[in-house]
């Protein structure tokens, strides 16, 4: 019995000396295996990582490139967090690669573009976050096969025009965020897909308030509760802080225009 309690000592110190620098391994609130590795200076994943880790953080390092194929060593992995990494572009897979992978992090990197079925390695996903990037286009099938996504963050980025049929691959579409982009049209019949989206922000876009807006005015007043901004970590429902930034004398207001056609 002294012999194997010694033994299980010396594993347990074997296992704590192949932790990997700059890592530190817990769990989160839901009791996932964790490894968070925030800021140390990883430009691809480091050897050594526990393949049972389900949730992988690796915000403010030196990630130049997405390979989905690096993360097939975790098989349950169901977070990958790579904020303010180097990030340019998301490529398509011809077949699932990560189908566990729930949420993903990708906000304050380097994408501009997201070509048709960029996250057809990971259909699984149910939150995307790309905030804070410089995206100023999408397709109607950038999205396509993530029919369990529930959060959808774009804002800050520079998005001008939204696809006509971008949500019809997101049936399952709670929170959308597109504020603070260059937005000023919405296409008629948007949402005919999923027509009620519970938190919808899109504060901060230069909508032109012109005949054409005409179905955004319709769909603001038939859901102006679900409108919301965002102030720090609060929100508020604030259907008023969708406003138009032309014409000139519509500028900052949020008014009828083209009446009787609205």
């Amino acid at each position: 019995m002294r012999h194997l309690l010694l033994l299980l000592i010396l594993l347990s110190c074997v296992s704590m000396g192949a932790a990997v620098a700059g890592c530190r391994s817990d769990r989160d609130k839901d009791h996932r295996p964790r490894e968070n590795c925030t800021a140390a200076g990883f430009s691809d994943i480091p050897v050594g990582l526990e393949p049972t880790t389900k949730v992988l953080l690796f915000p403010s390092n030196l990630f130049s490139s997405l390979s989905w194929s690096s993360f097939q060593v975790f098989p349950e992995i169901y977070e990958i967090d790579l904020t303010g990494n180097k990030v340019p572009e998301v490529t398509p897979t011809a077949s699932p690669i990560l189908p566990t992978l729930s949420v993903l992090r990708l906000g304050s990197n380097h994408l501009t573009s997201l070509p048709d079925g960029s996250f057809s390695a990971c259909p699984g996903l149910t939150e995307l976050y790309l905030e804070n990037n410089a995206i100023n286009s999408l397709s109607d099938h950038t999205f396509s096969g993530l029919t369990k996504l529930e959060i959808l963050e774009l804002s800050s980025n520079h998005i001008k025009v939204l696809p006509q049929s971008m949500l019809h691959p997101l049936p399952a579409i709670e929170t959308l965020y597109l504020e603070k982009n260059k937005i000023s049209v919405m296409p008629d019949e948007w949402f005919s897909q999923k027509e009620e989206v519970p938190y919808l922000y899109l504060s901060a876009n230069p909508w032109a308030c012109t005949c054409s807006l005409g179905y955004l005015r319709r769909y603001l007043d038939d859901y102006e509760l679900n409108v919301y901004v965002r102030d720090g970590p609060e929100i508020k429902s604030d259907v008023e802080s969708v406003v138009c930034d032309a014409p000139r004398q519509h500028k900052e207001r949020r008014e009828k225009v083209c009446k009787g056609k609205m």
